[in-house]
């Protein structure tokens, strides 16, 4: 999954910045989405849920702490945390031509499946095969802090007030920082010299108007906010909660 921050294949470490925002499908890389969209289609994004899901019993299997999973054209990538590990593990697949990331995922998880159960076939313990296919792809230059998710914080807006940014022409963006009253108020002085009834505005357009600066005011007083703990550019899996996490 490219952004301004790709995750590289060379075993470099990986550093991540504010990614750049890119109308592009979360699941399959498509670009041309719908805007307001995170994925090309329901489809897709169930496709890939349910690959993400099938990879849960491998990550138990070595215990992992966190997980994070990311594509390029290229190739798909499972980075590995185990709870008992320094290093971060690498599983990684070179992509087939024409398939999404979730099919070549797929036969990643179960390449990967089918050794460890090899081994353990073989009269190998659990805790044995699990060892040798982690130290096997231990990348020592790859920083586990890197796969550690991020927490971060968004906006909570009801319908109404999601409503009232619309009516005062604000984005989300402009409630995120400091002084988002001042933002509220200069939108509305802005907003009211076109539709004030005095200048020949329309008083429908100008009472909404002054609804919505009320309504947003209040909000400001006692902004609310949801968290949540994820990475920039690519999915995460926490083995707290064994859930993965889209990019933020």
């Amino acid at each position: 999954m490219e952004t301004s921050t790709t995750r590289k294949l060379n075993n470099k470490l990986t550093i991540y910045s504010t990614p750049v925002k890119q109308l592009r499908c979360l699941s399959c890389g498509k670009y041309q989405i719908k805007p307001g969209r995170r994925y090309c289609s329901k489809e897709c994004r169930q496709q890939l849920n349910w690959v993400l899901s099938l990879s849960k019993g491998l990550l138990k299997a070595f215990n992992a702490r966190y997980a994070a999973f990311s594509f390029s054209e290229d190739h798909v990538i499972l980075d590995v945390l185990p709870v008992w590990s320094k290093g971060i593990s690498r599983f990684a697949l070179e992509r087939a031509n024409n398939r999404k990331p979730a099919e070549d995922l797929k036969d990643l998880i179960l390449e990967s499946g089918r050794e460890w159960h090899h081994m353990v076939e073989n009269n190998n313990s659990r805790s044995y095969a699990s060892l040798f296919l982690i130290e096997k792809n231990q990348k020592k230059n790859i920083d586990p802090k890197s796969i550690k998710p991020d927490r971060k914080a968004r906006l909570r807006l009801s319908k109404q007030e999601k409503k009232c940014l619309k009516i005062l022409k604000l984005e989300r963006e402009d409630l995120s920082s400091e002084g988002h009253a001042v933002k509220i108020k200069s939108a509305y002085k802005k907003m009211a010299k076109v539709h004030h009834p005095d200048i020949g505005g329309d008083a429908e357009k100008f009472r909404q108007l002054s609804d919505a600066h009320k309504q947003m005011l209040m909000w400001a007083e006692d902004p609310q906010y949801t968290s949540r703990k994820a990475l920039h550019d690519c999915w995460s899996y926490d083995g707290a909660t064994n859930r993965w996490s889209p990019p933020l």
